[in-house]
């Protein structure tokens, strides 16, 4: 049974607190998700993702796995309460064909999991430190569509940035998903490394892993979406260039960028490429 599991002293403050913003903005702009740095008041982050999957191996042993291809749009927006505190979610609809020489070819399209959660900003300095917690739900499709497990996830999380000033930022996330029903429990990290070549053109690159806690209450294959399985270790490499529009044009705010994600290592998991264009605003 799975164990549910901040020409004088002013002057000198007024600079750093104006260095402090534009450095924000700049992570802000280069970094998907904004990291451990949490928005403030009434600012934030949209983006909208528009991506195609497709995998013919498989990380692990599924001797009758054959291909899975998908194709998704998916939304993430983050939005800045006040008092260090911010909302965070996404949505995703995905249609996706898998072919398997045991369960033979099924497809599904819809809307899949939704996130909703909220991040607190502990301090600036000598790193950003935050922490976060999410709830991921399964209200908006059936069980049998296979578009997710059909269950509800609770994540807290660690987040830690640093700027380095020119050379970019890092950041590194740390947590615990613990999933009800029969997917088991996950620990999740996240290393990431970014930086700005000017005023437009960045570039991001990531390492998405997740260890799974090994209390699935099922078996290890999820025969309903191969993309799903109950339990799996992945890492996932992500690769990511993008544009920022100039700030004293009409697009000032907007952005573009494309992604491409593989998984470099894992278990019991799908082996393929994602390429992603992404259109961002920062507001």
């Amino acid at each position: 049974m799975k164990n549910l599991k901040s020409g004088s002293t002013q002057g000198s403050i007024t600079k750093l607190s104006a260095t402090a913003l534009a450095v924000t903005a700049l992570l802000a702009t280069a970094n998907a998700n904004a990291g451990a740095w949490v928005a403030k008041k009434d600012s934030g982050y949209v983006k909208l993702g528009v991506a195609t999957y497709s995998a013919d191996d498989y990380h692990g042993s599924n001797p009758t796995f054959v291909d899975f291809e998908s194709n998704s749009v998916s939304l993430y927006a983050e939005y800045g309460l006040g008092k260090k505190f911010a909302l965070y979610g996404s949505l995703l609809n995905q249609s996706y064909d898998q072919e398997d020489t045991v369960l033979g070819k099924s497809s599904a399209s819809g809307f899949g999991d939704a996130e909703i959660g909220i991040k607190y900003q502990w301090q600036a300095n000598p790193f950003v430190v935050s922490t976060s917690f999410l709830i991921k739900t399964p209200f908006l499709y059936d069980a049998e569509d296979g578009l997710g497990n059909d269950q509800t996830d609770y994540e807290a999380k660690v987040l830690i940035g640093k700027s380095l000033n020119e050379y970019g930022y890092f950041g590194a996330e740390f947590g615990y998903r613990l999933r009800q029903g029969d997917p088991s429990d996950e620990y999740r990290y996240l290393l990431e490394y970014g930086f700005n070549a000017n005023e437009n053109l960045y570039f991001r690159t990531k390492l998405d892993g997740i260890l799974s806690a090994e209390n699935s209450d099922a078996t290890a294959v999820n025969t309903g979406n191969l993309s799903n399985p109950f339990e799996f270790d992945s890492g996932k490499l992500e690769l990511t260039a993008g544009w920022n529009f100039d700030k004293n044009s009409s697009l000032k705010g907007y952005g573009v960028e494309f992604t491409y994600t593989n998984e470099i290592y894992g278990d019991n998991i799908l082996k393929g490429d994602r390429f992603e264009i992404g259109f961002t605003k920062v507001f």
